[in-house]
């Protein structure tokens, strides 16, 4: 229960205002949660040694409880979004995407029923993660440190002394990801090579599978930050 008593915590203090003066659906949004839970257990896929979790979802509303919602829904999709995440986790369900929550209309619904889908959807080529902003690597990289972020097409180049990496516009890499805190993690330039620094996450940052608060960095070290992983790589001679 305590994953889903985050999600009413952060409804109440994000969005239940905005419900209570304007969304005059019956349908609820924990009602919701609970359900696309169910629906995630129901939907998840046994591998070898690897239980995956769905990563597709679809609320169905009658019409006039999607007409009710119509302002509220982004922002409810993300906090949905989010509670999969983190139910995922609980349950030790492998993810290949950040789970996708989209809300349709089905006129055999009445006022204030639902229903929930979900499916074990592939990633398409622009959503193989967590959308991802990331500074053009200037030609001539060869002798930097550089990123592998994702399933990106191409490398970050490390530069400067520090390279931020957070939720915020500002920050170097830029990850739209509700599991990313604002400013999460720091690459950090050392006398040789680089480190990652933790910033104070929410959810913390691991390399290679475990948590740090800061470590110096090796070449090809995997550092996780909410559902992306990213590969250093270090400068070649």
């Amino acid at each position: 229960m305590g994953i889903l008593s985050d999600f009413e915590d952060r409804i109440a203090s994000g969005i239940e205002g905005l419900f209570a003066g304007a969304f005059r659906s019956p349908v609820q949004p924990v009602e919701i949660a609970r359900a696309l839970a169910r629906a995630a257990d129901d939907g998840r896929v046994l591998g070898v040694g690897t239980v995956y979790g769905p990563t597709s979802y679809t609320v169905a509303l009658s019409r006039e409880d999607d007409e009710a919602l119509r302002t509220f829904k982004p922002v409810l999709a993300g906090e949905l979004a989010t509670y999969l995440v983190d139910q995922a986790r609980e349950q030790g369900y492998l993810l290949s995407a950040r789970p996708r929550v989209t809300f349709a209309v089905h006129d055999d619904l009445r006022l204030g029923r639902f229903r929930v889908s979900a499916a074990l959807a592939e990633p398409a080529d622009d959503d193989a993660g967590p959308d991802v902003r990331l500074p053009d690597a200037p030609a001539g990289a060869s002798g930097l440190a550089t990123v592998t972020v994702g399933d990106i097409a191409h490398d970050v180049v490390l530069g400067g002394d520090e390279v931020i990496v957070g939720r915020l516009a500002e920050c170097q890499i830029q990850l739209h990801d509700a599991n990313v805190s604002r400013r999460h993690a720091a690459f950090i330039r050392l006398e040789q090579g680089w480190a990652i620094s933790d910033l104070g996450s929410t959810n913390g940052t691991r390399v290679n599978g475990a948590p740090v608060e800061r470590a110096r960095l090796a070449d090809g070290d995997v550092i996780e930050i909410g559902l992306t992983r990213l590969i250093y790589h270090a400068p070649k001679d």
